[in-house]
């Protein structure tokens, strides 16, 4: 498990958008299932309110997190998302490689880092 990459990444949604989001969101899941063996958790989840859109997502290691994310910033649905958002934040909790975190910065992404400090999956 200490190896593992976990991501949250909320987004405030621009009023009128959530629709078109969740149609978005089922064409990423399909496409990140198909491509990314090493993406063990991809889920999507919109408040009641449909204010957040939120991505929860899980990754072997930094290598497989980073092939995700340059998939992502390279591909056809990072520019649908942010069009729909306003904002957000975006963490990243594990042990992310400096690599990762170069690569990241780089491409433009804010993010906040967590280290992991205990504890268990049942």
């Amino acid at each position: 498990m200490s190896g593992q990459i976990q991501i949250t990444y909320e987004l405030n949604i621009i009023p009128g958008k959530a629709a078109e989001l969740r149609e978005i969101a089922k064409e990423m899941v399909a496409f990140n299932d198909e491509g990314e063996p090493g993406t063990l958790r991809y889920n999507v989840y919109m408040n009641e309110g449909e204010t957040l859109f939120t991505f929860l997502e899980i990754f072997g290691d930094s290598e497989k997190c980073s092939f995700h994310g340059e998939r992502f910033a390279g591909g056809q649905f990072v520019g649908q998302v942010l069009e729909r958002t306003d904002g957000g934040r975006l963490c990243v909790f594990g042990s992310a490689s400096e690599d990762f975190k170069n690569w990241a910065t780089e491409a433009g992404f804010e993010i906040e880092y967590f280290d992991f400090i205990d504890g268990f999956v049942r």
